[in-house]
């Protein structure tokens, strides 16, 4: 937890506290496009991701810094 991805395949992270439920994710994310290379819609909710305390990724809602307690 938590990265989703959306229908066009662009990943999105988020801090515990702002990762939306699975519905809420589908509804923002889940009808946005095709992935790349006309593979169709790529929507993912809480795929895997890289530990974020070896990162500088941050929440795609707020924009704080995540870090191991988000993984």
């Amino acid at each position: 937890m938590p990265r989703i991805y959306t229908s066009c395949s662009d990943p999105l992270d988020f801090c515990r506290e702002c990762f939306p439920s699975e519905d809420e994710a589908e509804d923002a994310y889940g009808n946005l496009g095709d992935g790349q290379d006309g593979r169709g819609n790529c929507f993912g909710y809480n795929e895997d991701h890289p530990d974020y305390e070896d990162t500088d990724y941050r929440c795609e809602t707020c924009k704080t810094p995540l870090t191991a307690k988000d993984n």
